[in-house]
């Protein structure tokens, strides 16, 4: 059985001895995921190097894994999304740092050299999760309605545009303006 991580760390700390952190979070202690899963959901596995960069900036690199139940957008029913997703993030202490990004990685701001890891993991696997919770197949929940083809709407719009041209410009005495000076 894994371990439970720490609430909070310092990170540089942890990069300056190039430790690694493993464990579980529980579902329950991720509020803002806990409050978009559905019944069924499981803990989330956590793999967290503190390592540096090519150009020697502190960095997390590692993994979080796990099965969280949505529900899905067509049908209304349970879908289970598999979250697998890699992390790779530059630590930085003030915002405007440019440097993560010019390594091509994300920038994470570390405020009081402490990194609540709950909040960060939560951060990554909210990232993780689909725009749209779908299942590969199925039906919607509603019929869809077509519209069918009718006479009636072209009517309509054909008697708007003649009275549209039919309304007198109210512009129109400008035209002549300009001649009479």
């Amino acid at each position: 059985m894994l371990n439970r991580l720490p609430v909070d760390v310092n990170p540089f700390k942890l990069v300056e001895q190039r430790k690694c952190l493993t464990g579980v979070l529980p579902l329950q202690k991720l509020s803002r995921v806990a409050g978009i899963a559905l019944a069924g959901s499981g803990d989330f596995t956590v793999e967290l190097e503190f390592t540096r960069s090519i150009g020697g900036r502190p960095m997390v690199k590692g993994h979080v894994c796990g099965n969280i139940m949505l529900e899905c957008q067509r049908c209304m029913q349970p879908v289970q999304i598999h979250i697998d997703n890699p992390i790779q993030v530059a630590l930085t202490t003030f915002e405007s740092d440019e440097r993560p990004e010019q390594e091509g990685l994300e920038a994470w701001l570390v405020e009081d050299e402490r990194l609540f890891l709950q909040d960060f993991v939560e951060d990554e696997i909210l990232l993780a999760l689909p725009l749209v919770a779908k299942h590969e197949q199925c039906q919607p929940m509603r019929e869809l309605i077509e519209a069918l083809p009718s006479d009636e709407p072209a009517i309509e719009s054909e008697q708007a545009d003649a009275a549209a041209s039919a309304k007198k410009n109210p512009f129109a005495v400008l035209k002549d303006w300009k001649k009479t000076e």
